[in-house]
């Protein structure tokens, strides 16, 4: 609940500044007629429907398991985040595109206006980047959500970079050159968001957990001879759950009980695996063939 209620904090921390910025943006983009400007606050507009996108997402993860949905909500976050990074990475291609016409066909444009407006949006979205950076290796959707915000501070800065040369120099095509340098590195972190959330949809192992490492903790308790058919997979944002076979000797389901409590609770310290299914065998059990 800790984790749900800063996630949410930060979110609409993120959501307010964004959107009240891209406003400002729009304004600066009008007042000196530059496509740049305005095609960011296109972008910034982009990044306020993301960030409603996650916070409802956020919210809807923590309603109670249905009848139909018996794992509950939790991967709501996690499709949110896929569905960002997608656009995350469209955006990306789309300022590519416009990168490579302002080579080809240079515009001129106010340097002094763009260099005032990076000021602005380097503290804007700065603000929100410095206070997500904690917290966005804990949590999918603010991880994607750093990325989109991430891009833009990045992209500001390029912006204000190309302000001042283009005030001293009148050089237009470093704006476009410093957009594509930045849109790779943008891409990179969409990358890692996206192989991720698939990861989850294939039921992978979560990344920092090592499944061998899980059974060697598993066999060094007392009275479990063996571990084997072992999953492990991610139920929502650092939710993992854990289904296998035990083998001990043989003993009534009151004598387990204590060690099934014992094995949930190194999960739990452990790797943070706290939703378990686990059965019991013994050398003499038959194994029922289906």
């Amino acid at each position: 609940m800790k984790h749900h209620n800063e996630t949410k904090k930060q979110l609409i921390l993120g959501l307010v500044l964004n959107s009240s910025f891209a406003v400002i943006e729009l304004i600066g983009a009008l007042i000196s007629n530059s496509l740049a400007l305005l095609t960011d606050a296109l972008h910034d507009f982009t990044d306020t429907i993301a960030l409603s996108l996650s916070l409802y997402a956020n919210k809807k993860s923590m309603q109670k398991p249905s009848k139909t949905k018996t794992f509950g909500y939790g991967r709501a976050a996690i499709i949110a985040a896929l569905m960002n990074a997608v656009i995350l990475v469209a955006i990306t291609i789309f300022i590519f595109y416009k990168a490579y016409q302002k080579i080809i066909h240079p515009e001129r444009v106010n340097g002094t206006v763009i260099f005032i407006i990076a000021l602005f949006g380097i503290v804007f979205n700065g603000i929100i980047v410095l206070k997500m950076w904690k917290t966005k290796e804990k949590d999918i959707n603010i991880r994607v959500v750093f990325w989109h915000l991430m891009e833009d501070v990045l992209g500001w800065i390029g912006i204000l970079i190309a302000g001042i040369v283009i005030i001293f120099t009148g050089w237009y095509i470093i704006d476009p050159i410093i957009s594509i340098i930045i849109g790779f590195v943008v891409i990179y972190g969409a990358y890692g968001i996206i192989k991720e959330a698939l990861d989850v949809f294939m039921l992978a192992v979560p990344s920092g957990i090592d499944i061998s490492e899980v059974i060697k903790e598993i066999k060094r308790l007392p009275k479990i001879i063996d571990a084997h058919d072992m999953h492990i997979w991610t139920l929502g944002s650092n939710h993992y759950a854990l289904s296998g076979h035990l083998l001990v000797n043989d003993a009534k389901i009151s004598k387990t009980y204590p060690l099934l409590c014992e094995v949930n609770k190194l999960l739990k310290k452990k790797f943070n695996i706290t939703h378990t299914t686990i059965e019991f065998e013994c050398k003499n059990c038959k194994r029922v063939c289906y």
